[in-house]
């Protein structure tokens, strides 16, 4: 049921991001000005023993390698052990939340997401006025968190703060992943339309159209069509996506975020509307 690219494991609608732990051993050189944000828990590792932090790097890595075989429990275990010997990084924090999320413990994945983004706090500080490549490097430690923490409000239905924090999460986000981006629209138009902005939600429907890469219009068309009541309106559209769209990849997180949102009832059970 599950699709996971190399970054982005998506589970159920949600797609999160799992910062690999290579990015520490291998940063992009900072600027002069960047130089001078070092957070406190990069401080803190850096006076640990250098026995521990091989151990330290040991287990997170087994955790990383364990998550992707869907061994969550064993990842946890893995995540355990690293945080005993150093509990504030907030890699191993971004990956327990994903744990949690596999079990769809979205208060537990919800907390540890926090103390991963309060850990990075010291990047977001001061960026008004910071753009361009030097904004990009000083988002990039933290936009994987924020991002995570917009999933959490999608799934848990908090339409108003999701839509708050994608609204500021998207212009920050790596143009070239234009398949990421298409799919944080997509959900940016689903908050409007929850929220009840219908004339803003139904202008967004028309962004792309049928020549476009994505299957953003076949979605967004699709859940109009279910918001207005005409559900065999809503079927074809999704049908026309399956006909365009076939490999079962390419459609996965679109359907998923469906079921997120409420349109369409999961496979496993529950209301569609109310979400319960």
């Amino acid at each position: 049921m599950h699709h996971y690219p190399t970054l982005l494991f998506l589970c159920a609608s949600l797609t999160l991001f799992i910062c690999p732990l290579q990015a520490q051993e291998k940063p992009v050189v900072p600027t002069a000005d960047e130089e001078k944000i070092v957070p406190q828990w990069q401080k803190d590792f850096e006076e640990i023993d250098p026995v521990e932090k091989k151990s330290f790097r040991k287990h997170m890595l087994e955790a990383s390698r364990l998550f992707n075989q869907k061994r969550i429990i064993e990842s946890l275990n893995e995540i355990a052990e690293a945080q005993r010997i150093f509990p504030d990084n907030p890699n191993s924090l971004n990956l327990e939340g994903a744990c949690h999320v596999e079990f769809r413990n979205f208060k537990k994945a919800r907390s540890a997401f926090e103390a991963a983004l309060e850990k990075q706090g010291d990047f977001l500080k001061d960026l008004k006025g910071v753009q361009g490549d030097a904004r990009m490097r000083r988002i990039r430690p933290v936009l994987n968190i924020l991002f995570n923490l917009a999933e959490m409000d999608f799934v848990t239905r908090q339409w108003k703060s999701c839509h708050e924090r994608i609204e500021k999460i998207l212009p920050d986000m790596d143009p070239a992943n234009v398949a990421m981006i298409r799919l944080m629209e997509f959900k940016y138009f689903l908050c409007k339309l929850r929220m009840g902005q219908v004339d803003e939600a139904r202008l967004l429907a028309n962004k792309y159209d049928y020549l476009d890469d994505y299957p953003y219009y076949y979605y967004a068309n699709a859940a109009i069509s279910y918001h207005d009541g005409n559900e065999s309106e809503a079927e074809r559209w999704r049908a026309s996506a399956r006909r365009v769209f076939r490999r079962a990849a390419a459609i996965a997180p679109w359907e998923d975020t469906m079921i997120e949102v409420g349109f369409v009832k999961s496979f496993y059970g529950g209301a569609t509307e109310d979400g319960n």
